[in-house]
């Protein structure tokens, strides 16, 4: 009777446990602001991946985005606990700049999770030619005659305030 007792308790046990790694789940969603766009134009595309593992080891693989410059790219977290259960958001942003018109594909982002590849969705680009360049940031200019820079003693007011003018 001891050795049923034992057995029924190392069953529950390994049953309760594998319940916990059946419902881990991890998901990758890919998404973009837009799907036309013309050369003057930004796209943003996001990768986000929820998952009910505490830790995800692994960064997403990422297409080299033809037919783009990646002009800017950020990642952020979020990992929140619920009644023992964890949930963790990372997402990847990047803003996308196109070098030129035609159609281009962004491949599926794909991350591994215990030796198993999930891959986000595929997404086809069409590109139309802006007017003009595309916009680019202006580089600051240097000032042509730069005014010259008074003491604080030479400026206005009482000797113990200091005025500055930006």
């Amino acid at each position: 009777m001891l050795m049923v007792k034992r057995i029924v308790f190392l069953f529950l046990v390994i049953v309760l446990f594998g319940v916990g790694s059946v419902f881990a789940e991890t998901t990758i969603k890919a998404e973009v602001d837009k799907a036309s766009l013309t050369t003057n134009d930004i796209l943003t595309y996001k990768i986000i991946i929820t998952s009910s593992e505490k830790y995800l080891s692994q960064q997403p693989e990422v297409s080299k985005f033809d037919g783009f410059n990646v002009i800017s790219q950020a990642q952020s977290s979020t990992v929140s606990m619920v009644k023992s259960e964890v949930k963790t958001i990372l997402v990847y942003a990047f803003i996308l700049a196109p070098q030129s018109a035609g159609k281009f594909k962004i491949a599926p982002a794909v991350i591994k999770v215990k030796n198993k590849s999930i891959s986000s969705q595929a997404f086809e680009i069409e590109v139309t030619q802006g007017s003009g360049e595309p916009k680019k940031e202006e580089e600051p200019s240097e000032p042509e005659n730069e005014p010259e820079r008074s003491s604080p003693e030479s400026l206005p007011g009482s000797a113990d305030q200091l005025q500055i003018t930006l």
